[in-house]
């Protein structure tokens, strides 16, 4: 099984499911980091304190003390002012980028850990050298207050919308075009035969698209099959009118009782056998059977066929251009004796008096060739292909009396087909046709 639609699915899911997690562990970083920062605004406010510390220790350094009270009072946390003088204890240059990252306490400029639940210390050097102002990071001005909540969305709601979004992206790319299967099945079922579904013209080319073809080609002969039998009983119909009106003429006629007799079993053999053609012509149609059963001597079944044809018809010449042998493997010798008889007796009927046929059998590679060939008017280039259907009659002026109901070439076509064959018909030059068989070898 190819599987088209299991990798469609799967391949999706897996897509979405490795970009999902990737996306999201990217995007929590990223709003994490974003909100892990302290506010200007409460920077400047840390920063304003730190001017005023300040100016304190540089103008009045008593009042220091004071001032730090208020301000843990004002924002309800904790803070001092130290000294801190570093010592080198080393005599080698120190560079300047290091001695700037020597702080006492977290730079306000840092992200603040989100998942801490204690606020941090955070440290801002003074104008006046070797003081810093450090202070418990507010309340009030810890960042992330709603960290919590944008955490969940980002890795519970969000990933759950996600989810649902991509089901129902997948959910209607299957049951969209089986709903309209459904639809179109329906209608099919309440006897729209030339229902096709629509779903083909989307190109699918995944088991479902499978599946809408598979009904367009059940469609296509189902309607043919209906088509085909209605026409039918439209054709048989009007081929019984005929005989069963001559039947009744006879019964009504003053015929002596030998020649009444006569005349009914004629009519009768003639409905019969149209009854019986019709029937083999419908299994042929209906069942489409494989009749390759056996291997069948074609140069004994043809010479039989000639034998009674010149009995038959004794005023047409026969010639036959055999080879020595031909086998014929896996056929069925019925099937392909009926359909040869059946092209060789029509040819008959429509060559004229003391004009002969002709029957050729040569081999090709995979394959032998019969060809039929007649002395008869020929048929129209656009009706070559005609001729095989059921009571196709090109000459109108035909009587039925000749013994034909137009299912001979019909039933051979059929019959040859069967058997893995295939039945054409050329013109032949300057009158005539030519009637060939091709079968597998």
């Amino acid at each position: 099984m190819k599987l088209k639609l299991f990798w469609k699915i799967y391949l999706s899911i897996a897509l979405t499911s490795v970009a999902l997690v990737t996306g999201l562990a990217y995007l929590n970083e990223r709003v994490e980091r974003q909100m892990s920062y302290i506010a200007a605004e409460d920077q400047q406010v840390l920063k304003d304190l730190a001017k005023q510390a300040s100016q304190l220790i540089a103008d009045n350094p008593e009042q220091l003390a004071a001032w730090i009270d208020t301000v843990q009072q004002q924002h309800n946390t904790w803070a001092t002012v130290v000294r801190a003088k570093t010592e080198w204890l080393d005599e080698g240059e120190i560079s300047r980028q290091y001695i700037e990252r020597i702080s006492l306490g977290r730079p306000i400029r840092y992200p603040i850990h989100l998942e801490h639940k204690d606020n941090p210390m955070m440290g801002l050097p003074l104008a006046v050298e070797d003081f810093h102002l450090l202070i418990l990071l507010p309340q009030d001005m810890r960042p992330g207050q709603y960290w919590q909540l944008v955490h969940w969305f980002i890795t519970l709601l969000l990933p759950l919308l996600l989810v649902a979004l991509l089901s129902y992206v997948i959910y209607r790319h299957i049951i969209k075009p089986i709903e309209a299967l459904h639809t179109d099945t329906t209608k099919f079922r309440a006897g729209n035969f030339d229902t096709r579904t629509s779903v083909v013209a989307s190109n699918r080319r995944d088991e479902i698209g499978e599946l809408a073809v598979s009904f367009n080609h059940m469609a296509d002969s189902i309607d043919e099959l209906f088509r085909n039998q209605r026409q039918l009983i439209a054709d048989i119909s009007h081929e019984l009118r005929t005989p069963i009106t001559r039947l009744r003429l006879t019964i009504d006629s003053e015929y002596p009782p030998e020649q009444l007799r006569e005349r009914v079993e004629r009519e009768v053999t003639y409905m019969t056998g149209l009854v019986e053609d019709t029937l083999t012509l419908a299994w042929l149609e209906n069942e489409k059977p494989t009749l390759n059963q056996e291997d069948v001597d074609l140069i004994a079944l043809i010479e039989s066929i000639a034998e009674d044809a010149r009995f038959e018809f004794p005023n047409h010449p026969l010639v036959l251009h055999l080879p020595n042998e031909c086998i014929v493997k896996n056929s069925y010798h019925r099937a392909l004796g009926q359909s040869i008889e059946n092209i060789v007796r029509n040819a008959m009927k429509y060559t004229p008096i003391t004009a002969g046929i002709s029957i050729r059998c040569y081999q090709q590679p995979g394959k032998v060739l019969i060809e039929i060939e007649d002395q008869g008017p020929g048929v129209p280039e656009a009706q070559l292909t005609d001729i095989f259907k059921p009571f196709v009659r090109l000459d109108k002026s035909r009587d039925r009396d000749s013994g034909g109901y137009g299912l001979g070439l019909a039933l051979a076509k059929r019959q040859i087909s069967a058997i893995g064959g295939s039945l054409t018909a050329s013109n032949n030059r300057p009158h005539g046709l030519v009637m060939t068989i091709s079968l597998n070898t």
